[in-house]
């Protein structure tokens, strides 16, 4: 069953604390996912690039997609306010010469209204997760002119103990689309993560999990989430 990889590419941890202090962990992100010579797609809001355009030197080779003009939860946006954001986000990926294809919205969140016009300007949409079956059902049903691709597991999971993550390489579900962030592999001061994250603790939760588990997802070979394009 393959697997997919994609790094939503934001300011670090939002809206708690909002620097860019994990570009560095891009950085090491990049560094690994070049080792194991394999493809990744990184959903980037466009603000973030427009005021760090080194970025880039960490994504070459992989797929690049919008995450926002910023990391709004756009479901609180009215259709009006979220259409002028995306317009914004498109015109900063056009001055880099970036073309686009796929979304994933702030926070994974959107709703009917986000997707009619998300389907006006990209291909595809990785925004709802492959448990929620009635926001998939909905989908279906609205019959857009847009591909979905469901989410599978990420962000905070990559933080718990190696051998509770492996069980989900063994999860019986075709095309896995697994998701990181950043400043969760370094740069921000992981005190301050684990601060709002002590339910996890009884998950073995801790920073050198995000390696090992994401090297082990590597180890399956992942590929970019376009190449299911082909699919669908």
């Amino acid at each position: 069953m393959p697997n997919y990889l994609s790094i939503d590419v934001e300011p670090d941890y939002p809206p708690h604390i909002n620097t860019s202090k994990g570009i560095f962990g891009l950085k090491k992100i990049y560094e690994l996912i070049k080792k194991f010579n394999c493809g990744a797609t990184a959903f980037i809001c466009a603000e973030f690039l427009d005021k760090n355009p080194g970025i880039l030197d960490y994504l070459t080779g992989f797929e690049i997609g919008c995450h926002g003009f910023v990391h709004d939860d756009v479901t609180l946006l009215t259709p009006r306010e979220f259409e002028k954001q995306i317009k914004s986000a498109l015109k900063i990926f056009n001055e880099f010469g970036i073309e686009v294809k796929g979304f994933r919205a702030p926070y994974a969140r959107v709703n009917e209204k986000n997707l009619k016009i998300i389907a006006k300007y990209f291909v595809y949409d990785s925004s709802i997760d492959f448990y929620k079956f009635n926001a998939l059902r909905t989908f279906k049903s609205l019959n857009l002119n847009l591909i979905e691709i469901p989410l599978f597991l990420g962000g905070r999971s990559f933080g718990i103990s190696q051998k509770l993550f492996n069980l989900s390489l063994h999860f019986p579900l075709k095309n896995k689309v697994y998701f990181i962030h950043p400043w969760e592999f370094g740069g921000l001061d992981f005190e301050k993560i684990v601060k709002r994250r002590k339910n996890l603790n009884y998950l073995g939760y801790g920073a050198k999990n995000y390696f090992k588990n994401l090297e082990g997802v590597l180890k399956t070979n992942p590929g970019r989430i376009e190449n299911l394009l082909e699919i669908y």
